[in-house]
């Protein structure tokens, strides 16, 4: 009872007021005040329902859209592992052209081309895990080599890969020659990526800046004849020079190497 005669009282106020500011027929009364409970409705309908319904005649078009957008992005897909395997192959080639002419010099049965896994740089030692090992037929003192260039020994040998002490290591050591002068001496790593040093050369050699140094293939692992880096600097010690050697080959960004026997390379 008291709710009705609350919502009588409001119907009486409204219509008042109503009344007050529109001075128009009741029939144009009503329509006015009708309007006033209209409007909001046209409000709500207009900012949740209508966009509610546009939401659900799109609902199957964003489905399908979504489809298609998946069915685009797995083309792409297609293409873009398609494209990086062609660009594998033509890297590889690229990068192993020189492996696979050098290898002609080789029983080609004998050879085995390789990935470098990982690259190892450090004051203490320089190595790197190259992909072959025991199961391909690698065994420990075999020689890597890059083109004519030599890289370094096998040491350690595990099943499907090899670790390679660098020419660079300090702990390995090649028998070498200058290329123009003749001078011999044991070249020495000092674990520096670019830089070794070539001791015991005798003051009565002579030597000769931006000369060549090859192995000699003295000794029972390196074979004869490969470079090892170019004459940068010389300096004199009480009965030896010491000679400073720039590496040929950049070591740090190869990525395949020939590992091979000293006894089956063929000249």
């Amino acid at each position: 009872m008291k709710n009705r005669v609350i919502v009588t009282l409001l119907f009486i106020i409204i219509i008042f007021f109503s009344s007050r500011f529109f001075s128009f027929d009741g029939i144009s009364a009503i329509g006015t005040i009708s309007s006033c409970f209209l409007y909001p409705v046209l409000r709500f309908q207009q900012t949740i329902i209508e966009p509610f319904q546009y939401w659900l005649r799109q609902r199957q078009t964003v489905a399908e859209l979504e489809k298609n957008c998946e069915d685009l992005k797995k083309e792409r897909d297609d293409f873009l592992a398609q494209n990086i395997a062609l660009k594998g192959m033509h890297h590889y080639s690229h990068e192993t052209a020189d492996v696979h002419r050098f290898n002609k010099r080789y029983k080609p049965e004998n050879g085995h081309n390789a990935q470098i896994l990982a690259k190892h740089f450090s004051l203490n030692n320089h190595f790197f895990l190259v992909a072959a090992g025991s199961a391909q037929g690698i065994k420990k003192d075999m020689v890597a080599i890059y083109a004519n260039c030599l890289i370094g020994k096998v040491t350690d040998v595990y099943p499907w890969y090899c670790k390679v002490c660098l020419i660079t290591d300090a702990e390995c050591k090649v028998a070498a020659f200058c290329s123009k002068t003749k001078a011999t001496g044991i070249l020495e790593g000092m674990n520096d990526a670019q830089h070794m040093v070539l001791r015991h050369v005798s003051h009565l050699e002579k030597v000769e800046t931006t000369d060549s140094l090859l192995s000699s293939g003295e000794g029972l692992i390196f074979p004869n004849g490969f470079a090892l880096g170019v004459i940068e600097s010389v300096a004199r010690g009480d009965l030896f020079y010491s000679v400073y050697i720039k590496t040929v080959l950049d070591f740090s960004s190869l990525r395949y190497c020939t590992l091979i026997a000293k006894g089956d390379i063929e000249f």
